[in-house]
């Protein structure tokens, strides 16, 4: 993607969408206030572009990242900067999926206060939230219409991660999805 002025207007109005109409929403917003979108997406210039601030800081044990509102300021994410770069990405994906969901009606003024957690309850997938998050996560990170275009063209589940700088966990999770294997 290219440079481009942050837009800090929301992406979705509906934020009970599926989490892969979010992304998917999101990528086309992106694509067409005149951005190219590259594979592996640049999640950082992503989060940037929808005016979040993104710090990498060490956490505490357990927690990956997470969304911080204070009052007067845009949203921060903040990811742990000890974590593995497939886990960073994902985390900061994961993020902005709450950030889509939930926070993007914040204002720059608008009250603050707010603090949102990816730690190990988000790998389990047992609440709403977190699963919406991790589904938005991953088809902002491996967009389906692009893991179908590799995978038609021949490439292994492994190529596929390396591509996409994903974990081969969450690429084979992907690849189950959406029905390739």
């Amino acid at each position: 993607m290219t440079e481009a002025t942050p837009s800090v207007r929301p992406i979705i109005e509906n934020t009970g969408a599926t989490a892969t109409a979010a992304a998917e929403t999101l990528m086309k917003t992106i694509a067409m206030d005149g951005n190219r979108i590259n594979i592996p997406i640049d999640v950082r210039q992503v989060a940037e572009r929808l005016g979040l601030e993104v710090q990498y800081l060490l956490l505490d044990s357990g927690t990956d990242g997470m969304i911080v509102k204070e009052a007067g300021r845009p949203c921060k994410v903040v990811v742990d900067a000890l974590a593995h770069t497939h886990r960073r990405r994902f985390t900061l994906a994961h993020e902005i999926g709450h950030y889509v969901q939930k926070y993007q009606k914040y204002a720059l003024g608008d009250e603050g206060g707010e603090i949102d957690y990816r730690d190990e309850r988000s790998s389990k997938g047992t609440e709403p939230d977190e699963r919406w998050a991790n589904g938005f996560a991953a088809a902002l990170l491996m967009p389906a219409s692009a893991v179908r275009q590799f995978w038609a063209q021949g490439m292994t589940p492994e190529q596929l991660a390396e591509a996409f700088n994903v974990s081969q966990r969450s690429m084979d999770l992907r690849i189950a999805k959406l029905g390739l294997r």
